[in-house]
């Protein structure tokens, strides 16, 4: 999608393939270098994923749905998700109100 008030700019990379790279190789950085965040990406690959607390704390995140940017601020989503923006479908927030 393109920039623009009021529209959501989405990532070409996987929501699933992040979360796999997570959990596979979360400690030596991997997910962060997806995400295109290098800096972080080698600080979690010196440290090895902060002794593994860093690597459990991003998996966590990635798996429970909190949304993720890559380094651009694009969006990183599920294909789910994509259809349903693409579906034109009714989004709703937690509390059942329409998100515009």
């Amino acid at each position: 999608m393109t920039n623009g008030p009021g529209q959501i700019r989405l990532s070409p990379k996987s929501k699933s393939t992040l979360i796999l790279l997570s959990v596979l190789l979360g400690s030596l950085g991997v997910d962060r270098f997806y995400m295109g965040q290098t800096g972080l990406g080698v600080l979690k690959l010196l440290t090895l994923g902060g002794c593994g607390i860093w690597a459990l704390v991003d998996t966590i995140v990635n798996i429970t749905g909190e949304l993720r940017q890559d380094a651009s601020g694009h969006w990183i989503v599920d294909q789910k998700t994509v259809a349903l923006l693409r579906s034109g479908g009714n989004i709703s927030d937690e509390y059942g109100r329409p998100v515009s």
